[in-house]
């Protein structure tokens, strides 16, 4: 399935430090860079996203942004709908184990059934991080599955092309770190 034929579902999250989204609509970017993960251990992967992302110049904070971003990159683990009735418990203790405001700010928990999530978006199974560039309007501009190192190169263009406040060259740079 081509990555523009696709369509980010509509969710409800919540970021580690309490404030909820309608995704996509809420999405804090024109152009967001979504990093999904399903399973505990792809916290690694999505933090190698990030730092890709962060080297690139994309915001990795969300702390004090009141209007949307021309980029953004956020975390979204995306847990079962069976969790929500433990998510004080789940979110409570990631929040503490991370401290950090700047990764609460921008880690969202969606809370879901995960297969109608991977649906719209043609996500086979959940064995691995997703990276996905999404507009408000649920639009998945670009994505990649895996480790950023494979997957750059083909979410670098629609990051590149974000327009005012995104440089071709920030998104391109950070393919050579």
């Amino acid at each position: 399935m081509d990555a523009r034929a696709r369509r980010f579902p509509v969710v409800d999250g919540r970021s580690l430090l309490g404030r909820t989204y309608r995704l996509p609509a809420d999405l804090p970017g024109e152009r967001t860079l979504a990093v999904i993960a399903f399973q505990q251990w792809h916290q690694a992967r999505v933090d190698r996203w990030i730092a890709r992302a962060a080297a690139s110049g994309i915001p990795s904070t969300l702390v004090g942004v009141t209007g949307r971003l021309p980029l953004a990159v956020v975390e979204l683990p995306v847990l079962a709908t069976g969790w929500r009735l433990v998510r004080g418990a789940i979110d409570g203790g990631m929040a503490a184990g991370i401290g950090d405001p700047d990764i609460l700010s921008r880690t969202i928990t969606v809370y879901t059934s995960v297969r109608r999530f991977r649906a719209p978006l043609g996500i086979p199974d959940s064995r691995d991080v997703v990276a996905a560039v999404v507009t408000p309007g649920g639009a998945v501009l670009a994505m990649a599955t895996g480790e950023v190192d494979e997957g750059w190169a083909l979410i670098a263009p629609a990051l590149a092309d974000a327009g005012p406040g995104a440089s071709a060259d920030e998104a391109r740079g950070a393919g050579q770190a």
